[in-house]
């Protein structure tokens, strides 16, 4: 029985130990956060503090640590501090933005530098390795669940979708965003052309030019011209049309991307 009492008590001194080393180790993690790379711990720590939902593990090795008030930061507040240099794009900038009122589950940011993917609970993140564009792209600073994240500018970031598709184009969510962008004036065709006039894109005019007759009803001139520009097509693996207007290869005819734009 004597020894039976001292097992117990050794194991009630260890969970005392390994509780204030848990403690130690978030104390050290909010210090140096809210991003952390390889830090110095037990994996047995960490692990522990993931499970408990204290911290996020992002990828293998990087670690998201809530701040001093404890709350943690947002995913594109999370990509931002993992590339300084890029910008958050694409659909989930747009619903950033009240642009998009669909779930955004994959995010995808301009970057500067070459990383890995990362895990946001049931999101997932992206970063396009794209200099040009992490340097040049326009940006502007907006709210995100209590964050100011840099992030592409309306017009940015449809043709950003259009231009790098990092997870194919989707044309039926794409022209909506522009139906709502272009009815709230947050984009126009002369919008897109000037910023397309500085680093062009022959399928990003073409694709948006498509989405913008379908909004509108009628071709604009000026996009037109610029699609039309040469005799190429601009294909996408898997497609099965062509658009001879526009000249570039759709997954279905026109009308089906009109009808599911509604």
């Amino acid at each position: 029985m004597h020894d039976v009492h001292m097992s117990l008590d050794n194991l009630h001194d260890r969970q005392i130990i390994s509780v204030a080393k848990t403690e130690q180790a978030m104390s050290w993690l909010v210090e140096h956060g809210p991003l952390v790379v390889e830090p110095p711990l037990p994996a047995w720590i960490t692990d522990r503090l993931v499970t408990a939902q204290r911290v996020m593990r992002l990828r293998r090795g990087v670690f998201l640590v809530p701040g001093d008030d404890g709350r943690l930061p947002s995913l594109p507040r999370a990509m931002e501090l993992l590339d300084p240099a890029g910008y958050v794009t694409g659909h989930g900038a747009l619903a950033a933005q009240g642009l998009n009122d669909q779930d955004v589950s994959h995010w995808w940011a301009a970057a500067g530098r070459r990383q890995a993917d990362i895990s946001y609970g049931l999101y997932r993140a992206h970063f396009v390795f794209s200099p040009e564009s992490a340097r040049v792209g326009r940006r502007h600073v907006v709210p995100y669940e209590g964050d100011r994240v840099r992030m592409a500018t309306p017009t940015q970031a449809l043709v950003d979708e259009a231009r790098l598709i990092p997870f194919g184009f989707d044309w039926v969510e794409t022209g909506r965003v522009l139906r709502n962008a272009v009815e709230t004036g947050r984009t126009a065709e002369a919008t897109v052309l000037e910023l397309l006039s500085t680093r062009p894109s022959l399928a990003a005019t073409r694709r948006l030019g498509l989405l913008f007759e379908l909004v509108r009803g009628t071709p604009d001139p000026q996009l037109l011209a610029a699609a039309r520009r040469n005799l190429t097509v601009s294909r996408i693996v898997g497609d099965k049309g062509i658009d001879e207007t526009w000249r570039i290869s759709l997954p279905h005819d026109r009308a089906r991307i009109a009808r599911g734009m509604k």
